[in-house]
């Protein structure tokens, strides 16, 4: 069995994303939203923190509408070497970093119900790889409680070993557009060390958590 450190993991599930990104249209990638409205529901989410995609990641933007009658929508802007919450905004513009953020660069310190987490790849702990750079690591640790967090990518790039390290956040869920992953120590062979794996089909995932 190879044995992977988070540097080489990153590397690879990187590129695992970039070729599933050209080779799958945005409607096979962006079919996880259901689930996330679903999960959205059930939580009754009143204040929620999604995210501007980047090309490897699923568009939860489109789903602004719909949850806009329901939810206050934020998306993260970048400070330094962290993130503050703006309200969800459009147009976009680009960032030096590269990425889209709304232009409001007000922040906001409403109490959040959920956040929706793109990540490069989630360990067996339901820690997240990301790129590196620790600014969902440094927010969260600032936020002084914890909210639901849905870790979300277009491929499943589950590993089954521990390769993160102890400040690297942990999800609640983690879904992609074939399989669903939730925290919860149960005894049954759809269990990977705590972690309870559930294919895209499984219609009743909801009631596994």
């Amino acid at each position: 069995m190879v044995k992977y450190d988070k540097q080489t993991y990153r590397k690879m599930a990187k590129t695992a994303l970039k070729k599933e990104s050209k080779r799958v249209a945005n409607s096979y990638k962006n079919r996880l939203n259901f689930d996330i409205l679903r999960l959205i529901k059930f939580y009754k989410v009143r204040n929620l923190l999604i995210f501007t995609p980047m090309q490897t990641e699923p568009n939860l933007i489109m789903l602004r509408r719909k949850l806009a009658k329901n939810c206050t929508i934020f998306v993260p802007f970048m400070v330094d070497k962290s993130l503050k919450m703006v309200k969800l905004r459009l147009p976009f513009f680009v960032s030096k970093f590269g990425i889209k953020e709304a232009r409001d660069s007000n922040a906001y310190k409403k109490k959040i119900d959920m956040a929706i987490v793109p990540v490069i790849a989630v360990d067996t702990n339901m820690a997240r790889v990301g790129h590196g750079a620790g600014f969902y690591d440094r927010f969260f640790d600032s936020l002084g409680y914890r909210p639901v967090i849905v870790f979300v990518s277009i491929k499943d790039m589950y590993i089954n070993d521990k390769i993160c390290d102890a400040h690297d956040i942990c999800a609640d869920f983690y879904i992609t557009p074939t399989t669903k992953y939730i925290k919860k120590v149960c005894y049954d062979r759809d269990v990977i060390s705590g972690v309870r794996r559930l294919n895209f089909r499984s219609r009743w995932w909801l009631a596994n958590i």
